[in-house]
C-alpha cells in the first residue's frame, strides 16, 4: 500500500513559517503625527440663491420673477454683493432647453463661478 509523502507539505509550510517571522516585524511600522489643531471660522456660510426657470421664459431669483433681460442685471448686483455665493439652478420638467442656457449664459456673463444644478 503506497503512503502519502508529506515533506513537500513540512517544507511550504516551514517556507511560510520563516516568512511570516521575517515580515511580521515590518507591519508595525506606525509613525505618531501630531496634526495641527483647526479653528472654527467666524464668518456665517452663505445660503445660496435659487434661480427657478421655468416653462414659457420664466425666470424666478430667489421667489421674484424676473423678466429675461432682467436676469443678467439681477445676478451681477448679486453677485458684487456676495463674490462667493452659490447659484443654485432649479430646472422645471416643463421648461425647454433654449430657456435653461439662457439662464446659464447670463450667469455666466454675470460672473457667477459657483453654480449648482438641481430639479423640481
Amino acid at each position: 500500500m503506497a503512503d502519502i509523502n508529506i515533506t513537500p507539505l513540512v517544507d511550504v509550510m516551514l517556507v511560510l513559517l520563516v516568512i511570516f517571522m521575517v515580515t511580521a516585524p515590518l507591519l508595525d511600522n506606525r509613525q505618531l503625527l501630531t496634526l495641527p489643531a483647526t479653528h472654527i471660522s467666524d464668518t456665517p456660510k452663505v445660503e445660496p440663491r435659487e434661480l427657478q426657470v421655468e416653462a414659457g421664459e420664466i425666470f424666478r431669483l430667489d421667489g421674484v420673477a424676473l423678466a429675461p433681460a432682467q436676469l443678467e442685471l439681477a445676478l451681477r448686483d448679486w453677485r458684487q454683493a456676495t463674490p462667493d455665493g452659490i447659484l443654485r439652478l432649479v430646472v422645471a420638467d416643463d421648461a425647454d432647453y433654449q430657456s435653461t442656457a439662457r439662464a446659464m449664459a447670463a450667469a455666466e456673463r454675470a460672473g457667477v463661478e459657483h453654480i449648482s444644478l438641481a430639479g423640481l
